[in-house]
């Protein structure tokens, strides 16, 4: 009988030779070597086969027979891995050489959660990108206002209180995260609620809601701004997210006493962000020249502030559009004031 690794690296992909093989390339150095690969392609001409074939025997390529969209690919690769432990990993998101050694150590240290998190960068790939972003061509640092290697332990109530607040990072990736098996399984795999937008945040708040979370501020991935990140050409599925994420999460998490507590976060996480994609995407298209779809997007954004949850948040978009420098002023004393109201 083969001994099952401790770790299974769950991918999906699609025609992203290049970035594919940096990320499976940042796979093979991991320091803890004791995992597998599971790569599920979407491509039914199986395009990435030669490259996954091209590492050694812990790296499996499996071809989907039809392209039926990313969620379902990535859940089919848990349904093919067998590790203790799954990590969840985008094609173009590679991990660091401790990453790994790290969480493992973590899971050692702190044994009984279901989930266990580092922090990430950002990793921009061209001049325009970092003009566009305001930030630095190569590593952007997404850690926590903490020190290095400070570590977090949160229950369930806690750790859902800081994801949907940004209390723990500014930004999550899923790819620098460890889950047990058990819990993943348990809690239904990777979230369909019939768009991808923030799947990724689904799957962390279900797991993370399960048994708690280990939180170590050290950056062990970076998440790859380029041209082909999803989200830029997928405008129509802003009107499926915030309905459906907060009705696939309430569904599974509303048995928690302190759920109602928790809603109002949530819904507040999810209005927040549809704000600032939205309006990142009207920005980004025109600074990229493509003014039909700026024409398209401004379309949507009365279809998006017609939804009831959405109303309230109107003002905080115009602000935000048109006067985005006072719109971050507002934030600021709104969160200095709520965090002075909070202490005894």
């Amino acid at each position: 009988m083969q001994r099952k690794p401790k770790v299974s690296f769950c991918f999906t992909t699609f025609k992203r030779y290049e970035h594919l093989r940096k990320t499976l390339e940042s796979v093979r150095i991991q320091s803890f070597p004791d995992f597998e690969v599971i790569v599920s392609d979407n491509d039914p001409e199986q395009s990435g086969r030669s490259i996954v074939e091209s590492f050694d025997e812990r790296f499996k390529y499996f071809p989907n027979a039809e392209n039926r969209g990313m969620i379902w690919s990535f859940n089919k690769s848990i349904e093919r891995s067998s590790g203790e432990y799954i990590v969840m990993i985008a094609d173009d998101d590679p991990v660091y050489p401790d990453m790994l050694e790290t969480l493992i150590k973590l899971t050692e240290k702190h044994p009984g959660y279901g989930m266990y998190m580092g922090g990430c960068n950002w990793f921009c790939t061209e001049p325009d990108l970092a003009d566009f972003y305001q930030c630095k061509v190569g590593v952007n640092s997404c850690l926590a206002h903490r020190s290095v290697d400070d570590v977090q332990v949160f229950d369930s109530k806690s750790f859902l209180k800081s994801f949907f607040n940004l209390g723990m990072f500014p930004n999550y990736l899923w790819s620098t995260i460890i889950v047990k098996r058990e819990v993943l399984i348990e809690m239904g795999g990777v979230p369909d609620y019939g768009t991808a937008f923030l799947g990724d945040y689904a799957y962390m708040v279900l797991m993370g809601a399960h048994s708690g979370c280990i939180v170590i501020n050290r950056a062990l991935g970076h998440q790859t701004l380029h041209k082909q990140n999803f989200g830029r050409a997928q405008n129509e599925q802003l009107l499926l997210l915030g309905p459906n994420f907060m009705e696939y999460i309430s569904a599974r998490l509303s048995h928690l006493k302190y759920w109602p507590e928790i809603k109002k976060d949530m819904q507040h996480f999810t209005a927040v962000w549809i704000v600032r994609h939205l309006n990142f995407l009207v920005k980004y298209s025109g600074y990229m020249g493509d003014h039909n779809n700026v024409k398209d997007l401004r379309a949507l954004e009365k279809k998006v502030f017609q939804l009831p949850f959405m109303k309230p948040y109107k003002t905080k978009y115009y602000l935000l559009s048109n006067f985005p420098s006072l719109h971050d002023k507002i934030v600021f004393w709104k969160q200095k004031y709520t965090k002075a109201k909070a202490q005894p």
